[in-house]
């Protein structure tokens, strides 16, 4: 049998998608309600039902309609995918289920409860390790974070959350904010592909001209990406600050002579493939009267693996600061973690959206920590 986990705004709206897709006679493993602890802009909230078909059940075990739902769900699927005829109107949403509202939350208690026992009985550290992947915290970060959970985790799933929780800040850093500083300075911001680099560098620019009062200017080596360049005219002329464009070192190093400002944001080009060419390589080696930060640019939804790769890909120059974007498109950003702690980078801002300069926040140990282990309702 398999499950599947459903989605809604409420306990109403999550039965609803499963009543649609599954059958009225559907069979619910466990519900929970999920929320990242968070207030603000940064708040999200929902409940999740985990339940599958009531595949093998035959009359007089369950209904003839619950029978035939079970059956035509795989049909439904495939219709599902299929792309809609030119002109046709979008279906209408299924009706909300029509049984009563406590009733439901009573057997949902109940499944609580027994799901709750159930990860009781399980080892200690397999319960800190299952919590820890919830996260999105896995491997051999995660078997280090679980050392020493045995004891803890007798003491019941609150303790278990609220151990895990002082062991990662333990090992959290941030970097204060680099716009407050008069001295001159660089930022460079390096990344994947799509991944904010020039939404985050652009709310910088904002906030350093209208919260500090400093000049800035900024140098794209982005000359690869479609629109890129304009993207950047049209922020500069906003703004009202310098913007130039610079395709290798020497393009480079005559942009940085040529910007009469003490704070340079430096854009560039997203790498896929690890030993392509890469225009910024040896670019910011030759900048000895600034201080350089490069602030490495991670969304929150990066899995672990992922960001193995990406770490090997940006050895040049090496990152100082991680910068965490898209955090209102993701639950589980324990993944930023596998840049962060093996290799003792701090957190230098939090992005949670793309209005510029609003969606960005400075990092701060409990900032990290609620989006990578938050609280639940």
């Amino acid at each position: 049998m398999q499950y599947q986990n459903f989605r809604g705004a409420d306990l109403k709206e999550a039965l609803s998608a499963v009543k649609a897709t599954l059958g009225p006679n559907a069979l619910i493993e466990g519900t929970r309600q999920i929320s990242n602890g968070r207030g603000g802009g940064l708040g999200h909230s929902y409940v999740e039902v985990t339940a599958a078909a009531p595949a093998g059940l035959k009359w007089p075990y369950a209904n003839r309609e619950a029978a035939e739902a079970a059956e035509a769900a795989p049909m439904r699927r495939r219709e599902a995918r299929k792309p809609a005829a030119f002109g046709r109107s979008a279906q209408k949403s299924a009706p909300s289920v029509a049984r009563d509202p406590s009733e439901i939350e009573r057997e949902l208690g109940m499944l609580r409860q027994m799901l709750n026992e159930l990860n009781e009985s399980r080892p200690p550290k397999e319960r800190a390790l299952t919590e820890l992947h919830a996260a999105g915290i896995e491997g051999p970060l995660a078997r280090e974070l679980a050392t020493g959970a045995t004891k803890v985790a007798r003491r019941g799933r609150e303790a278990l959350r609220a151990w895990l929780s002082g062991r990662i800040k333990e090992r959290l850093t941030v970097t204060p904010s680099l716009l407050t500083d008069p001295a001159p300075r660089v930022i460079a911001c390096v990344g994947p592909t799509g991944v904010g680099k020039t939404t985050t560098l652009a709310k910088l620019a904002a906030r350093a001209r209208l919260d500090h009062g400093r000049s800035v200017g900024v140098i794209s080596l982005d000359t690869f990406r479609v629109g890129a360049v304009e993207q950047w005219q049209r922020y500069a002329n906003l703004m009202g600050i310098p913007f130039q464009i610079a395709s290798d070192r020497t393009t480079f190093l005559r942009a940085m002579a040529d910007m009469p400002t003490d704070l340079v944001l430096v854009d560039t080009a997203g790498r896929s493939v690890h030993g392509t060419a890469w225009p910024l390589a040896g670019c910011l080696r030759e900048i000895d009267d600034r201080k350089l930060n490069v602030l490495l640019t991670l969304p929150a939804w990066l899995r672990a693996n992922d960001v193995t790769r990406v770490l090997e890909m940006y050895d040049d120059p090496l990152p100082t600061e991680i910068v965490v974007t898209k955090l209102d498109e993701t639950y589980q950003v324990g993944g930023i973690l596998h840049a962060a702690l093996p290799n003792q980078l701090p957190f230098a801002y939090l992005c949670n959206g793309p209005r510029v300069p609003e969606d960005i926040l400075d990092a701060s140990v409990d900032g990290v920590l609620d989006a990578v282990f938050p609280s639940e309702a």
